[in-house]
């Protein structure tokens, strides 16, 4: 590689190998660099200007402030001043300096490096971008007041006798009632399990109604209007029914569900009776001691100690015992029939 350098006698500006060769800084960063290092002593300008200059485009100027941000190039304040105008002031050095560095450099604590200089004039105005960097300006049109034509009332501090007195009142930390702190986790906890489930409760209206498919941010910021619908204690499909009808002429759904949270809360339902439940049916009655077919059931009187239904009760046979089926004459006639039939059938 073969070099041709000729040493300049005016017009030129030492630049350190270290911004020249840093890996982590962009062309743009070094030639904003650059640039402020090579500007005269007394000259203040911005770095806004100096991109505008240099012919870097926006995003690109960004980026490249970033990259001297991160590395300690450069670093920027924005104080307020009289009169409560911001101003917003940048400082440019040609060795990296830490925040406390800085601040010492700014304030003047510490001598400023042979190259390294404030990048805002005293007098210049603000620019138009946004924060506006420079000193803020006079009103152009009034001015501030001399002085203060309101005053602000302050409570008077109490005395040290009042205070002594109010320290002594005052309970200890340490003897706080012991289920205090969780009781107060337990309510936080349950306030943010109830949230969670409004805001779920919201999410699942989108399935009804496409135009009420909420973002996120908007279903948290509503979950506490929902919190009052669950509370009522209707069931999720009535309190659905009644939140998405009648949407097909809204002009905004989300508006008209805002509304609906917090305006047409439904009645609760009413509480359940108070009386005694009923008594089911089978509760006083008993099985039948005595082999059926299927398990009988029946009602004693009260008072009794019956465990025989009334049919066993009246039926021939020793209690207990299966009874004996009773003689009536169509089942005589009828055993009568079958033995002739089957008599008949033996003769042929």
């Amino acid at each position: 590689m073969l070099r041709h350098v000729i040493a300049p006698a005016h017009a030129f500006a030492q630049i350190p190998n270290v911004i020249l060769r840093h890996p982590r800084l962009s062309s743009d960063a070094k030639n904003l660099l650059n640039w402020q290092l090579s500007l005269p002593r007394d000259e203040k300008q911005c770095l806004s200007d100096t991109a505008r200059q240099a012919g870097i485009r926006k995003c690109a100027f960004q980026k490249a402030k970033r990259q001297l941000l991160d590395e300690g190039f450069l670093h920027q304040w924005t104080v307020q001043k009289d009169g409560g105008l911001f101003a917003t002031i940048q400082l440019i050095s040609n060795t990296p300096l830490s925040a406390k560095e800085a601040l010492a450099v700014r304030d003047g604590l510490q001598p400023t490096p042979g190259a390294a200089h404030l990048a805002t004039k005293a007098d210049a105005p603000p620019s138009d971008r946004k924060p506006a960097a420079g000193e803020p300006t006079d009103q152009a049109v009034g001015r501030q007041p001399q002085e203060n034509t309101e005053k602000n009332t302050h409570q008077p501090a109490p005395s040290a006798p009042e205070r002594a007195a109010e320290v002594a009142a005052e309970p200890p930390q340490d003897q706080a009632e012991p289920g205090t702190t969780s009781d107060g986790a337990q309510r936080s906890g349950e306030s943010s399990t109830r949230l969670l489930d409004a805001e779920a409760f919201l999410h699942s209206l989108g399935r009804d109604d496409a135009r009420l498919s909420l973002p996120r941010h908007t279903a948290r910021r509503l979950a506490p209007l929902a919190v009052d619908w669950l509370d009522t204690g209707l069931p999720r499909d009535q309190l659905r029914h009644t939140l998405t009808q009648g949407l097909a002429d809204a002009r905004s759904t989300v508006a008209l569900l805002r509304w609906r949270l917090a305006n047409a809360l439904p009645d609760a339902p009413p509480p359940p009776p108070s009386g005694p439940r009923p008594q089911p049916r089978l509760s006083g009655m008993r099985e039948c001691r005595t082999r059926h077919t299927q398990p009988r059931l029946f009602t004693p009187t009260p008072g009794s100690d019956d465990d025989l239904c009334p049919n066993c009760r009246t039926a021939t046979g020793a209690p207990g015992d299966d009874p004996e089926p009773l003689d009536a004459p169509g089942f005589t006639a009828f055993l009568s029939a079958r033995e002739a039939k089957r008599q008949a059938g033996r003769t042929r």
